[in-house]
């Protein structure tokens, strides 16, 4: 093996018997000697990754308890290796393509991903179609079928990546503070007027008791909109999400509905009902803000509710309690996120290692009821333990909080995706029935996406300021930002950057997302 490769638990059927990590986590000696033997006869995989993030991934060390139990259970000798996240993991995975440095299971975003053009093309990923029917039932089964339909996982009718799903199919809700809310004596808001009557409501009173009123925003907003991007469905056009019209595949953000959006905005910001550092409100001091009591609503999903915004996270409040509630109805809808196909990433098999079969069997299994419990809970008789046939499971014990344990078991060694919200969990965790009620929630703030399944578009790879949406160094962001301070008018304003964007590449990108969307839909 590669010296050079962070390996995690490269040789855990030697260990297991030996291991006083696992022991102490009620493992009997004839337990894990029966499982040494046991795993010493199984097939090996070697798996890469990114650590996403997570404290535990990123720290782990070879003979990781986690690992080892996930390869006695699943009866596969396991070797995971971690790379970085986000633009570091693309960095890496690029130049481990380039120099053929793969493991037997990789994950990637898309196996037409940037990080290995030409890959399907080429043969380096193994065709999985007749590998699935006769060894993965269960992914047939649970996986859903618009997620197989994507040309993430799929060319020309043959499947060559195997999807990872994010925690929900749709997860977005606005939280609101529901103390705040019966403090003033009103209902949750329902339409937009609503709101607005709710965010005056807050710039006039007190609401987090300090002693200052105008440290308190109706809707707190975070740089470039992020999980902020609220009032425009509800005028009939999103910026980040493409519509067909007129037989053309055209993106949201050069529709005149925006206009109407733009005003909304504009009256948010001039009323104080948002923060004036909208623009370089970063995400950390984002989520301090809301919880020193400066937000009266603001956006996230559903699956981030028991890590960032349960009350007892609100140090320096009293009797905070937090609702999710729908997205506003407007005067042309309502809604906060497009249609998705949930896939979280992408696990592809290099054609060379001959491991696809491995790994197809391990996936198998991870997608069986059998691994619920693992990816839920973690290591019995350790993270959870059974009594009267009923799982105990506490996510603040220190066996699941310190180092977010919990989220290494749950999300970054398990391929299934992101199991934070699987029944399982929902079943023990604290706060289930919120959980479960936002959920219900989340479902109601989907709006249909015209462009599900398209691809990153070639015409907006080398030309990130035509990007639809919200990003930073964006066209449509700079307008929005110079409309809604007052530096420019609404009208001239749009008009231009709608003529500016088509004239910089934007009418070549709507002919090719249009060419995709006729071909991606033929009968």
């Amino acid at each position: 093996m590669n010296k050079s490769k962070r390996t995690m638990a490269g040789v855990f059927a030697v260990i297991i018997a030996a291991t006083s990590v696992l022991a102490g986590c009620g493992k009997s000696n004839e337990e894990n000697t029966a499982a040494g033997s046991e795993a010493q006869g199984a097939e090996s995989l070697s798996i890469l990754l990114s650590h996403s993030n997570g404290k535990y991934a990123m720290q782990a060390k070879e003979n990781d308890p986690y690992l080892k139990e996930l390869s006695r259970l699943s009866g596969t000798k396991l070797d995971v290796e971690f790379l970085g996240h986000s633009n570091d993991f693309t960095q890496q995975m690029t130049v481990r393509f380039a120099s053929a440095d793969l493991a037997d299971m990789i994950r990637t975003d898309s196996i037409i991903s940037t990080m290995h053009p030409g890959a399907v093309d080429q043969g380096v990923f193994e065709d999985l179609t007749p590998l699935i029917e006769k060894y993965g039932p269960n992914l047939k089964k649970k996986i859903p079928a618009e997620a197989w339909k994507s040309p993430k996982v799929s060319k020309d009718g043959k499947i060559f990546g195997i999807p990872a799903l994010s925690a929900l199919p749709s997860s977005r809700v606005v939280y609101i503070r529901q103390d705040w809310l019966d403090k003033l004596g009103m209902q949750q808001p329902k339409t937009l007027d609503d709101y607005l009557n709710y965010f005056e409501a807050v710039k006039k009173e007190d609401m987090n008791g300090n002693g200052d009123k105008d440290d308190e925003y109706g809707l707190y907003v975070r740089e470039n909109l992020t999980y902020s991007a609220l009032f425009f469905n509800e005028f009939g056009a999103d910026p980040n999400i493409w519509y067909l019209k007129d037989g053309n595949l055209e993106p949201g953000m050069i529709q005149p509905e925006i206009k109407d959006a733009l005003k909304f905005w504009k009256n948010l910001y001039d009323k104080g009902y948002i923060n004036p550092n909208l623009f370089t409100n970063k995400s950390a001091d984002w989520e301090a803000g809301i919880k020193q009591g400066k937000g009266g609503t603001w956006l996230h999903d559903v699956a981030n509710f028991s890590s960032n915004w349960n009350p007892d996270l609100f140090a320096n409040e009293k009797n905070v309690k937090i609702s999710m509630i729908e997205s506003p109805q407007g005067p042309k809808g309502k809604g906060l996120v497009a249609q998705g196909d949930q896939i979280y990433f992408v696990w592809v098999m290099p054609a060379r290692n001959n491991h696809a079969v491995e790994a197809i069997k391990f996936l198998n299994w991870a997608w069986s009821d059998e691994a619920d419990d693992f990816f839920a809970m973690g290591i019995k008789d350790y993270n959870y333990t059974i009594a009267d046939n009923k799982a105990k499971w506490d996510a603040s014990a220190p066996e699941n909080k310190d180092n977010d344990a919990a989220v290494f078991y749950q999300l970054s060694i398990n391929p299934r995706g992101d199991g934070r919200m699987m029944d399982r969990v929902l079943d023990v965790a604290p706060y289930s029935e919120i959980l479960r009620g936002g959920i219900q929630t989340a479902a109601k703030n989907v709006v249909k996406n015209d462009a599900l399944h398209m691809p990153i578009l070639e015409s907006m790879k080398t030309k990130p300021e035509l990007v639809p949406g919200t990003n930073a160094g964006t066209l449509f962001l700079d307008m929005f930002a110079k409309v809604i301070t007052g530096k420019e008018e609404i009208d001239p304003a749009f008009d231009n950057f709608v003529a500016e964007w088509k004239r910089r590449g934007g009418t070549e990108m709507i002919q090719e997302a249009t060419a995709w969307y006729n071909d991606f839909h033929q009968e």
